[in-house]
């Protein structure tokens, strides 16, 4: 019992010692690593065994005329019948793989003790031959030099294993030493020298290569289990996913596309591999700052891209991708290709086309809207009427109203005037043809912007020309209609100094010919001051309004979709003239921002506003339209925190209101601005959506919380499947960017259970609630709070009778 003791104690010491000379690996890892050491060992073990037995013959053979020749021939059949045994457990070894992946440590403590055995053997050989005086010097050296190249073929067959290398070549160096040093010869004792240099080389070989290759494995674990975790992640990806993956080599050849893009592409997967991606799309290619050079040319710059757009052709039919790529690199370097992922966007691009005629064609005619008449005019006056630019030509406004066309709308109604306008669209498109841009401008409102300009005589008789054309008779839906129409015309640069002033100008020749008798048209002339005379009456008053208390806020409801709950109150100004009365907005809030009076007037507003809300039930909302000239400058995030401050209001309930025009200019400086206002917990509302820019690009860019509906799509919707189509597809894009939607002047039931089914979040308008002093509020909210206590009342008294029944 004793000895197993110290049998298993050394065996243990043993195995100590030999793992102190592998290299450290995770532990779920040691026994791959062993298993790999082994295999490697096994793969050289014929080569090694029969090297053995070779080498031992010969040197039995080279003895047997000498003195020693039955030790060498015991010896010899010693090495024989260990290679042999050898050859033998590997032929079994072979035969017996059972498909194991890990080996033991103990495992490869028994290689280490088998090296060290056979080593012994060779480390045998000095002593048997060399240690007398009978052996010859030539016999010595022979000696050494066998045990050199034992140590060095060992060494190689089990670099990987450096205990069982070891093991094997320190007996043969011990015996060899012990032999050499005893003989004092210098030319032995120099043989001895280079005989250890030998082994260290050898050793230190094997633990070095023993620790790249441990490494070697260990990083190949690593990179196998990362593309596990890749493949799974990218399978998870393609099963999920609409978008799809695809990769190229660097000639722009397809080596990989997924099941999805084949099915995008109407073709096999067998039938895309090889064939080049930039084949399949069109020369053009767009991303979302504009065009961009062909996908030929982005795969040659080797640089990484994101959603660019290009067409493709399937089964006759043009579809719009977008791909994003990253350039991928080979373990030198060297660029081997593209990988990225792809995705059909046509239907989005369908939807995101129609968003942008919206905002640059009217609706109703398909003539170019207000936004693209004010592009059209700032072009022309860049080119044609700028004295700074060196234009030279000029440029001419034409403002047309229709004479008599709200009698035919209030008589026959808004489908009659609706179909009238259309036609009255044609006949001014036919007329001007391509003389210059024919615009609606809103309502009964037209304009033609032309450039160069014209002598005024030519634009005389063009304006006479669609007067008399205009005022044609017209039959629609049976009716027989007259109507007229008035011009008024201001030629640039003589009639003003900035496009601005230049449709203002025609719009006052405008009413100057409607003031005349109508069915005329005028051009515009400096006399033209009355109006400007009771527009600086208006301004004195008007600056006198806000020190004179004569401002008031007025409050209208936001009812909720759902339960026709109040959620807030828009505030609306109105004007106390101690003259003219009750001021609408409309007449006043334009000069006020033409006269720089709407930064004092909006500031006020504000406070006002945020005071009152201060004092209603939590969580009723205020909302507050802002104007562009607040922007502009510069003060209105510190207002809107001094007023919050002041009121005690909480963020969240202060919803601030922005028209879309605000982002055609200083879009930078404005953005930044919103971010700020954003910043300070408050709500940031679209207004009017749909009747200006309506670009998708700021409602992506920036985080608005809400779009409001602009009241005159809620009013022509019940009457107008194209409106209702355009009123469903605006809040389906709140929707699909979590916006609310709000929907303006909503005056019918009708009008509410269409925009219900549309899913509309909130209600505004006269059915619900005319704008009202802050006085009245209380009662109306009290009435509000009766009339939903009577709802549940019967609608409980209902669920009562029918239980009971």
């Amino acid at each position: 019992m004793l000895k197993a003791a110290a049998s298993s104690i050394t065996a243990g010491r043993l195995n100590a010692l030999f793992a102190s000379m592998l290299p450290a690996v995770p532990e779920e890892m040691a026994g791959r690593v062993r298993m790999e050491q082994l295999v490697s060992i096994l793969r050289l073990t014929p080569i090694m065994m029969g090297a053995n037995i070779v080498i031992a013959i010969l040197v039995c053979l080279t003895g047997l005329a000498g003195p020693h020749r039955i030790a060498l021939t015991i010896w010899s059949a010693l090495v024989i019948s260990y290679g042999l045994l050898g050859l033998r457990g590997w032929v079994a070894a072979q035969r017996r793989k059972s498909g194991k992946t890990t080996v033991s440590a103990r495992g490869l403590g028994r290689i280490a003790l088998q090296a060290g055995l056979l080593g012994c053997l060779w480390g045998a050989l000095p002593m048997l031959a060399m240690d007398d005086d009978a052996a010859s010097v030539q016999m010595r050296m022979m000696i050494v030099s066998v045990i050199a190249g034992m140590i060095g073929c060992g060494g190689f067959a089990m670099l990987a294993l450096p205990p069982a290398a070891i093991a094997y070549s320190t007996p043969m160096v011990i015996g060899s030493l012990f032999v050499l040093v005893r003989s004092g010869d210098p030319i032995l004792l120099a043989l001895g020298g280079l005989l250890i240099f030998c082994y260290l080389v050898v050793s230190f070989s094997c633990l070095s290569h023993a620790k790249v290759f441990a490494e070697r494995l260990v990083a190949g674990e690593d990179l196998e289990r990362q593309k596990q975790v890749v493949s799974l992640l990218l399978s998870d990806f393609e099963e999920g996913a609409s978008d799809w993956l695809w990769e190229i080599d660097d000639q722009g050849a397809l080596t990989y596309v997924s099941d999805r893009m084949a099915a995008a592409a109407g073709v096999s997967r067998s039938d895309l591999i090889g064939r080049p991606l930039a084949a399949l799309c069109g020369a053009a290619a767009e991303s979302p700052a504009g065009p961009v050079a062909s996908l030929t040319a982005l795969f040659a710059d080797q640089k990484i891209f994101r959603d660019v757009v290009v067409s493709v052709q399937v089964d006759d039919q043009t579809r719009w991708w977008s791909l994003s790529a990253k350039p991928i690199h080979d373990m030198d370097g060297l660029f081997i290709g593209f990988r990225g992922v792809g995705a059909d966007v046509t239907a989005a691009r369908a939807a995101q086309e129609r968003i942008s005629r919206l905002a640059h064609f009217d609706v109703l005619t398909q003539l170019p809207n207000r936004l693209s008449f004010l592009q059209a005019l700032s072009k022309a006056w860049t080119d044609h009427a700028d004295p700074g630019a060196d234009a030279s030509g000029g440029c001419a406004v034409l403002c047309l109203d229709l004479d008599y066309f709200k009698g035919v709308n209030d008589s026959l109604g808004h489908p009659v005037g609706d179909a009238l306008l259309i036609e009255v669209a044609e006949r001014l498109r036919d007329t001007v043809a391509d003389t210059g841009l024919v615009a609606r401008l809103g309502g009964d409102e037209f304009a033609v912007v032309i450039a160069p300009a014209p002598a005024p005589d030519i634009l005389g008789d063009l304006s006479r020309m669609i007067v008399e054309t205009l005022s044609q008779p017209y039959e629609i839906k049976g009716h027989n209609i007259l109507i007229g129409a008035s011009i008024g015309i201001a030629i640039a640069p003589a009639d003003a100094a900035d496009p601005d002033s230049l449709l203002k100008n025609a719009d006052l020749a405008l009413y100057r010919a409607k003031g005349d008798g109508r069915g005329a048209y005028r051009f515009f002339e400096v006399s033209m001051d009355v109006w400007a005379q009771e527009r600086r009456a208006l301004e004195i008053d008007l600056r006198a309004a806000l020190k004179n208390e004569e401002l008031k806020v007025f409050f209208q409801p936001l009812i909720g979709c759902r339960e026709h709950n109040i959620t807030g109150f828009e505030a609306l100004l109105r004007w106390q003239h101690p003259r003219r009365g009750l001021v609408p907005p409309s007449d006043f809030i334009e000069c006020a921002e033409q006269w720089g009076l709407i930064g004092k007037i909006g500031e006020w507003v504000l406070n006002e506003a945020c005071r009152q809300a201060a004092s209603w039930p939590a969580p009723l909302t205020v909302a507050v339209n802002l104007s562009p000239n607040q922007f502009a400058s510069g003060e209105l995030v510190g207002q809107v925190a001094h007023a919050l401050k002041l009121s005690g209001l909480d963020p969240s309930r202060l919803e601030l209101e922005i028209t879309e025009g605000l982002l055609l200019s200083d879009t930078a400086r404005t953005m930044e601005q919103l971010a700020a206002l954003k910043a300070l917990g408050v709500k940031i509302a679209m207004d009017d959506f749909g009747t200006g820019y309506s670009s998708l690009a700021y409602l992506w860019r920036f985080p608005f919380d809400k779009i409001k509906l602009d009241r005159s799509f809620v009013a022509e919707m019940s009457d107008n499947a194209a409106i209702t189509d355009i009123v469903r597809t605006i809040t389906l894009l709140g929707q699909t960017l979590k916006l609310q939607v709000t929907a303006e002047g909503v005056e019918t039931a009708d009008q509410v259970r269409m925009l219900g089914e549309m899913h509309c979040d909130h209600f505004q308008g006269f059915l619900f609630g005319r704008p009202m002093p802050v006085g009245d509020i209380p009662n109306f909210l009290v009435n509000d709070l009766a009339r939903r206590m009577r709802r549940e009342s019967v609608e409980a008294e209902a669920d009562r009778a029918s239980a009971s029944a």
